[in-house]
């Protein structure tokens, strides 16, 4: 019960914020885009003289294709809007006043620390399923093609953001600043993991095995958003799911988790 109060306090700070409202309507406008783009997409693609065209309700596979391009931008979107919501949601905890109250309650700093992980899940989780699920219904009346797939992405971004979310922790602790935490993820995500992920042509441009094996270590230690949203790519169009960037992302929120609850659990407030 101690812990649900702090999940529920935590969504509450979130709608007081504005943070879930503003997800919400961003996420509302797109649908409505989505649904205005639905009425008005003709069921046939016309190639031109001689080229044929193609039923799009008749061809799951097409479906599936376009879905999955949209999965890659409301993979990248959901991840920005997560982090820029739920960053302060910590340091703005530990502010004095907020964490006064919460230690003076007869509930540990690991139930703290732990409700507030999963209230910011909470967060991204009902906003992310909104859209996804608003996206999963109007593709489906629109096409008659019900791709469970497409509706199993949720997991795969909520876990991502989880995934993100446990460094997010240790940078909060440690600084009490979501501009930094902000900061250090943005880069993190759009610059660091871009390079990992091409470490193969880079390693072979620099013609060193050095270099190679340098980022081989920081790719495998480090979580992996552009492979899990490879992840998301293959639940779309039903592919074998790759699973090394999941368990080795998931080992690296477990740490960073255990670290984060050691510096909550010394800070001195």
């Amino acid at each position: 019960m101690k812990l649900w109060a702090i999940i529920e306090y935590t969504f509450r700070e979130g709608l007081a914020r504005k943070t879930i409202i503003g997800f919400a309507i961003i996420s509302t406008f797109f649908l409505l885009l989505a649904i205005i783009a639905a009425i008005l997409m003709p069921a046939t693609i016309d190639f031109g003289e001689g080229q044929g065209e193609i039923d799009i309700t008749a061809d799951p596979m097409l479906i599936w294709q376009v879905q999955a391009t949209m999965t890659g931008l409301i993979n990248f979107a959901a991840l920005v809007l997560s982090v820029f919501a739920t960053a302060a949601i910590l340091p703005n905890t530990m502010e004095k006043g907020s964490i006064d109250l919460l230690l003076s309650k007869p509930i540990s700093r690991a139930e703290i620390l732990f409700g507030k992980l999963l209230g910011s899940l909470l967060i991204v989780v009902v906003n992310v399923a909104w859209f996804i699920a608003g996206m999963w219904l109007i593709t489906g009346l629109r096409t008659g093609e019900w791709n469970m797939g497409f509706l199993a992405v949720t997991l795969s971004i909520s876990y991502t953001f989880l995934v993100l979310y446990t460094p997010m922790l240790v940078i909060g602790i440690s600084s009490r600043s979501s501009a930094l935490t902000i900061i250090i993820l943005y880069v993190f995500i759009f610059l660091l993991s871009p390079i990992l992920e091409a470490r193969e042509p880079i390693a072979q441009l620099a013609g060193s095995d050095a270099t190679r094996s340098v980022l081989d270590f920081f790719y495998y230690i480090l979580p992996k958003p552009d492979a899990l949203s490879q992840v998301s790519y293959a639940l779309v169009i039903h592919q074998p799911i790759e699973w090394m960037p999941i368990w080795s992302s998931g080992l690296f929120a477990v740490a960073m988790y255990a670290l984060a609850l050691w510096l909550f659990r010394k800070k001195d407030f």
